[in-house]
């Protein structure tokens, strides 16, 4: 059968490396690995009608976007944080010693043996959780703090119980026999928080009643073994409606834990028209 064409710069599947610059960056970030294609669609609004004497009008279109997803496998929340789009907000948590844990309230009604999760707040203005891989410092555990107060002790009114299912690490347990309030149970405990030192790590955080979104950039680029380059600039990027996924695989499943991303660009105005939504390069002879 002879050859139909001589025109063909196959390009060979080889997976890229996924950029993004978030608002108010000037430079991108790698997000780093992913277990996908890149996938990515223009679509519009068709605008077209058919006159009572003069035929179809032409074709008109508007609203172009591009709707695109990947998944990511890094498990870095930096990179999470900034393809977020401003939904998300990343809190560091120092492995270094702090005194603003604000007091938690243990309810009146509260039971002998039932053990209460200690929840320690990184302030008062954040609620992010810490983390102690000792037993925490409590500088008083007070039963009814705003009447008559009484000063429990450890060991004898109550018992810091290491419990995994809690957030902190750290249970607490209250022995009422030994207080000597005639009716404990019906009083409030306040738990004062000492200086102590939580495990380091990272937060994300989300959730507002409303969130203005603020466009990123994405770039999605492939070198070759001669430094060629094929590229793919997005340049004003929301994530979608469920653009992450949170999800945890059962140890009866293969491969890695997974996020899938979605993502949908738009016009950016600011840019030459004509080149507002995107732009694919190709250096000659790239592979």
């Amino acid at each position: 059968m002879p050859v139909q064409t001589t025109k063909k710069n196959f390009l060979f599947p080889d997976g890229c490396q996924v950029l993004v610059k978030e608002s108010g960056a000037s430079t991108y970030t790698d997000i780093g690995a992913i277990n996908s294609q890149v996938a990515n669609s223009i679509t519009f609004d068709e605008n077209q009608i058919e006159t009572a004497n003069a035929g179809t009008t032409d074709m008109q279109i508007n609203n172009m976007k591009i709707e695109g997803s990947f998944t990511l496998i890094n498990f870095d929340l930096e990179a999470i944080e900034k393809i977020s789009g401003g939904v998300m907000s990343r809190t560091m948590t120092l492995a270094s010693p702090t005194t603003l844990i604000p007091d938690q309230i243990i309810e009146a009604g509260w039971d002998d043996n039932t053990l209460y999760d200690l929840i320690a707040h990184t302030s008062s203005t954040d609620n992010t959780e810490l983390k102690f891989s000792t037993k925490p410092i409590l500088t008083s555990v007070t039963l009814d703090a705003s009447g008559t107060p009484e000063i429990l002790t450890e060991n004898n009114d109550y018992l810091l119980v290491q419990n995994s299912n809690s957030s902190s690490g750290w249970s607490i347990s209250f022995i009422s026999a030994n207080m000597s309030s005639g009716t404990p149970k019906t009083k409030a405990i306040t738990i004062d928080w000492g200086e102590n030192t939580p495990i380091s790590s990272q937060t994300l955080n989300a959730g507002a009643s409303t969130v203005v979104l603020k466009p990123m950039a994405f770039r999605f680029q492939h070198t070759d073994s001669n430094g060629k380059v094929r590229k793919l600039d997005l340049y004003s990027v929301d994530p979608t409606s469920g653009f992450l996924q949170f999800n945890f695989k059962g140890a009866n499943e293969d491969g890695l834990e997974e996020l899938p991303v979605t993502y949908k660009a738009k016009i950016d105005s600011s840019r030459t028209s004509g080149q507002q939504l995107m732009s694919f390069a190709l250096d000659e002879g790239a592979q």
